[in-house]
C-alpha cells in the first residue's frame, strides 16, 4: 500500500523494510488552537494498516477525520499540533522526520485527495498539465509517458480523453468533472498510501460520456 529516509522516491520493492504494516499509528494526540489556547481533540487513538487494505473512517463533522488522515502521513494544519504518540509509515515514524525530509514522500509514496477537488486544481492550466505534474517533478516516468498513463486511467473510468485538454474551470468542464478527475492526479504517482477525505462528496448520479 517501502523505505529509505535519504529516498524514498525510488521503487517500492527496493524500499520495503519488512514492517508488517505500512501505516502504524500509536497512542497520537492532536491538539487545536481556538480560544487564544490549545484544546485536545484527538486523544490518544491507535490504529494500523498493511498494504492492500482499505480503511475508512466514520464520524460527524468536526470529529477529526481529517485531521487524522493527515497526521498519518505526519501532517498538522496550521491551528493543530500533533502532541504525543508514534507515526510510523513503513517502519519509520514521521514525527522524527524535518519537513523537508518529509517531502519526500508527501506526492510520491503518500498522496492525499482533498474534498473540495474542485479547488484543488488552477484554472488556467490544462487539466493533463496538473493531472501529471505530481508523477513527473518526482521523475517517476517519462513525461510522454505520464501523459498516455493518464489518459489510460481516464479511459479506464469512463472519463473521455477530450477533458485532459480543457482547462478546469466549470464553464468548460462542467460542475462534476474535477471532483471525477481529481483522485488521477495523486494515482499517476503510483502511492504506497492514498489519503481521500471524503471522496464520494458531491459525485453525480451517472457519469459524464
Amino acid at each position: 500500500m517501502s523505505t529509505d529516509q535519504s529516498s524514498p522516491a525510488m521503487s517500492h520493492t527496493e524500499n520495503n523494510t519488512g514492517s508488517e504494516f505500512l501505516v502504524d499509528l500509536k497512542d497520537v494526540y492532536i491538539d487545536g488552537f481556538s480560544d487564544d489556547e490549545w484544546h485536545p481533540i484527538i486523544k490518544g487513538v491507535s490504529l494500523q494498516l498493511k498494504r492492500g487494505q482499505i480503511m475508512g473512517l466514520i464520524g460527524e463533522s468536526g470529529a477529526g477525520k481529517s485531521t487524522l488522515g493527515l497526521a498519518a502521513m505526519g501532517f498538522a494544519r496550521s491551528g493543530c499540533k500533533i502532541t504525543g504518540g508514534s507515526i510510523e509509515f513503513d517502519g519509520v515514524d514521521l514525527l522524527k522526520l524535518n519537513n523537508r525530509q518529509k517531502r519526500a514522500y508527501w506526492g510520491t509514496r503518500m498522496t492525499y485527495v482533498a474534498q473540495s477537488a474542485a479547488a484543488a486544481f488552477n484554472p488556467a492550466q490544462r487539466l493533463i498539465d496538473q493531472t501529471i505534474e505530481s508523477a513527473n517533478r518526482a521523475g517517476i516516468r517519462p513525461a510522454a509517458e505520464s501523459r498516455q498513463d493518464a489518459v489510460e486511467l481516464f479511459k479506464l473510468n469512463g472519463m473521455s480523453r477530450a477533458i485532459l485538454c480543457l482547462m478546469p474551470h466549470l464553464s468548460q468542464l462542467g460542475p462534476d468533472a474535477p471532483h471525477l478527475s481529481m483522485p488521477f492526479r495523486p494515482a499517476l504517482s503510483r502511492p504506497d498510501l492514498l489519503m481521500l477525505d471524503e471522496p464520494t462528496t458531491a459525485l453525480p448520479v451517472t457519469s459524464p460520456e
